[in-house]
């Protein structure tokens, strides 16, 4: 949730990507020197129409053809944002195999650690109408917090058991909120005890989980190839669902 708020409390325009300011917040930070920050103002441009044209039937109300000028201005931005070419690169000795496929929030990472099979999912952040009334009133007066992303790690054996925690990436480290074991699916059950707060455990039972994930590839250098990677694929994402607005407003 974390990363939502700093998003609104850093953005100054109407109509921002999602993540554009987690990629400024990082650029020092987890930056490959690919990615670079972006500023804009923003405004609602005029439209003219003679006498003639508005008594003529038009397929586009003026509503239609302002939000098309929008969107086309947004797409624009985008396009032309340094955001828009920003490569991320796997590096070599990358422990994961990414999946990722155009149109979907989720990326996938996976690999093989002995007989374990590790499983990461990570969930682009979706700002959609959450506390609003609260940021806009907080907004000047809180700090802005890290950026941050969500991630489900689940590691599992061959027996079918399974280890799964729930985890946010931050620059160079991540955060552990939770751990539980899972049953094979055959035998799941959804009231089972999921174990209290990590922060509540032992702090030396804490740190030997962090290091069991480091072991398994999940370190600091690999939570900024994830926040870098997700800072690209919502640019992305974000042009292909401005084209889409635009092809529906259209058509």
């Amino acid at each position: 949730m974390a990363l939502y708020s700093a998003i609104r409390r850093a953005s100054k325009s109407t109509i921002p990507l999602t993540l554009r300011s987690v990629a400024t917040a990082t650029a020092s930070t987890v930056g490959n020197g690919h990615c670079g920050g972006a500023s804009r103002s923003f405004s609602i441009p005029a439209l003219h129409y003679s006498t003639s044209a508005v008594k003529k039937k038009r397929k586009h109300s003026s509503f239609d053809d302002i939000l098309l000028q929008i969107v086309d201005s947004e797409i624009k931005f985008a396009i032309d944002s340094e955001f828009h070419d920003c490569v991320v690169d796997i590096p070599d000795d990358f422990p994961f195999k990414v999946q990722d496929k155009a149109g979907k929030r989720v990326i996938v990472l996976t690999r093989d650690y002995g007989e374990e099979t590790i499983n990461i999912v990570v969930d682009m952040p979706n700002s959609r109408c959450e506390n609003v009334e609260g940021d806009a009133v907080n907004s000047e007066e809180e700090s802005e917090p890290q950026p941050s992303i969500p991630l489900s790690v689940t590691v599992s054996k061959e027996n079918g058991l399974s280890l799964e925690f729930d985890v946010r990436a931050f620059p160079n480290k991540i955060s552990i909120c939770g751990m539980s074991i899972k049953e094979p699916k055959s035998s799941s059950n959804q009231l089972n005890y999921r174990g209290p707060a990590f922060s509540f455990l032992n702090e030396s039972l804490q740190k030997s989980v962090y290091e069991y994930l480091e072991a398994r590839g999940l370190t600091g250098s690999t939570a900024n190839f994830m926040l870098e990677y997700v800072i690209s694929k919502d640019t992305k994402e974000y042009i292909r669902w401005l084209k889409n607005i635009k092809n529906f407003v259209e058509n």
